[in-house]
């Protein structure tokens, strides 16, 4: 590597590679330039005047030293050069260090695996959007969470985590260990942040209003000006669990890969030799594959350990 070489130069080098790229296979249209036909390949000059700038200043952002950049601008710079979603994302990386907002819920598709990779985790699991609306959730994470004993979230009257959490009067008293402060306030704090990063969204303006319909819930929205506390990874949350007991798990979660208004999350037990599976059904441990279990073992049932993840 030369000396003097940054990760800046990389940044710049690679910033102009695709807008060079994406310039050449732009194809003009005729009506704006009284060209006979349309051709393939547009000019710094020409892609300035489609976006209504000096080519001076486009030419800044090819060379990657515009700074202050607007979002809207290079969602402009995107549409004439016709960038497709991954030259889009790349495109508001290079400049501004960030992913681009989404731009439609094309981007929350699901590929269809990631519902058997939940489906198959020893460990209750679910996917949901950035409504906190489940997508899909393996029976553990049903059964422990919600406390119901169903194989799809097709099968459940809300599908929203927060409504469940924030608005069930036997979620406050009973199930959820410290629902104030370890639950409620922590999910208003990332449901405030949610908003703050997505404020034209509509739909999680209308999650809010039917939160704050909540006289509970709005006093404790209210009481908390500017910012409010919310879950690290790795939190550790606690359900009083009938038919366990006590449950307490580390909740994991992450984006899914060019889906990112979805959001992965397991629930991870916090002492070892526990399945925190459905009741049900849990005669049998999973093994690994290769593993055969000895003549007359049984399994280890845990009454203080288990998972969950709406934090997020």
């Amino acid at each position: 590597m030369k000396a003097g070489h940054s990760g800046i130069d990389e940044v710049r080098k690679h910033l102009g590679r695709l807008l060079r790229k994406c310039r050449a296979r732009a194809v003009a249209d005729p009506g704006n330039f009284r060209t006979k036909r349309r051709r393939q390949g547009i000019s710094q000059e020409t892609t300035a005047t489609l976006l209504g700038c000096s080519t001076r200043w486009y030419a800044t952002l090819e060379s990657g030293r515009m700074k202050n950049a607007t979002p809207e601008f290079l969602e402009s710079v995107a549409a004439v050069l016709q960038m497709n979603d991954q030259e889009r994302q790349f495109l508001f990386l290079y400049v501004t260090g960030e992913l681009s907002p989404a731009a439609d819920r094309a981007h929350c598709t699901l590929h269809p695996r990631w519902a058997q990779l939940v489906e198959r985790q020893p460990y209750p699991a679910c996917i949901y959007t950035r409504c906190w609306d489940l997508v899909v959730a393996n029976p553990g994470y049903l059964d422990l969470v919600f406390g119901v004993r169903t194989k799809s979230v097709a099968e459940m009257p809300d599908r929203n985590v927060l409504r469940w959490c924030l608005l069930n009067e036997a979620f406050r008293t009973e199930r959820l260990v410290d629902w104030r402060d370890s639950w409620a306030v922590p999910v208003l704090g990332e449901l405030r942040a949610a908003i703050a990063a997505n404020p034209d969204s509509q739909d999680l303006m209308a999650l809010l209003d039917s939160l704050l319909a909540d006289p509970v819930v709005k006093e404790l929205w209210d009481a908390e000006i500017g910012a409010l506390p919310t879950h690290p990874d790795g939190t550790t949350l606690s359900i009083d669990d009938p038919a366990r007991g006590r449950v307490e798990f580390t909740v994991l979660a992450a984006n899914v890969m060019h889906a990112r208004d979805l959001s992965f999350v397991t629930l991870m037990p916090t002492g070892p030799g526990c399945h925190p599976g459905p009741v049900e059904g849990r005669d049998r441990a999973r093994l690994p594959l290769n593993q055969k279990r000895p003549q007359g073992q049984g399994i280890e049932r845990c009454a203080g350990e288990g998972g969950q993840g709406i934090a997020g």
